[in-house]
């Protein structure tokens, strides 16, 4: 029975450096883990609450007397956005800061004007898409063409250029110069012009001073129900 009580008395004392553990443990794959959740989450909402609505748009057809005519169910606008998804979860897994949580940034400033401004949003949905599956096409390429010129040795470039000495100098500066302008495209320039666009999206038409956040079709029904 003392076994049992001491193995209790140390397991109790070594409890709060275990829970320690497990709590640093989750702050840490979180850290790793948190942008890619973000989006992941950020996805979520736009095929639940936008991609439905869109769908369902764009697949009415008026039947006969004002009903609705039967059409089959489509899921092209969820699908798209799942596909980008997983495109963007690729290209920035195993990626440190800031890339992807510049990223998840995207994600998050897309989704929250999806689901406040109705206006054009079938365009806005297309256009947030766009820019971060763009994005995560140059995060790719970027992360490839690294890799890539990572492998070459100064003899396999000296083919092409002449001399060993030459070599190294040329791929010193190339590749200096090259990793310059894809952080400076994937820190700043990319960003910058997808929440551009996004704002200039929002800005484009008018806002109405009766409902704010209605859509198109909205106003168009109150201005025709209107006495």
């Amino acid at each position: 029975m003392t076994d049992y009580f001491v193995v209790f008395g140390d397991f109790l004392a070594a409890l709060p450096t275990y829970l320690l553990s497990g709590v640093l443990a989750t702050v840490y794959w979180l850290g790793e883990s948190g942008a890619a959740l973000v989006s992941i989450l950020c996805a979520g909402l736009i095929i639940r609450f936008v991609d439905q609505r869109v769908q369902s748009r764009a697949a009415f057809r008026p039947g006969r007397s004002g009903r609705e005519a039967a059409t089959p169910d489509l899921y092209t606008a969820q699908i798209t956005t799942a596909i980008i998804l997983v495109l963007w979860v690729i290209s920035q897994w195993g990626m440190g800061a800031p890339v992807p949580w510049l990223g998840a940034a995207m994600w998050i400033a897309g989704t929250i004007i999806l689901l406040l401004v109705h206006m054009q949003e079938h365009t806005l949905l297309w256009n947030m898409k766009s820019g971060i599956a763009i994005y995560s096409l140059a995060v790719i390429g970027s992360r490839l063409y690294l890799a890539y010129t990572a492998q070459l040795s100064a003899d396999q470039w000296a083919a092409l250029i002449g001399t060993s000495e030459s070599a190294s100098a040329v791929i010193a500066n190339t590749r200096g110069n090259v990793t310059t302008i894809i952080l400076w495209a994937l820190w700043l320039v990319i960003p910058l012009g997808y929440f551009a666009m996004l704002l200039q999206q929002v800005l484009i038409n008018p806002m109405s001073l009766v409902n704010p956040l209605a859509g198109a079709s909205e106003l168009i029904n109150r201005y025709r129900t209107r006495r």
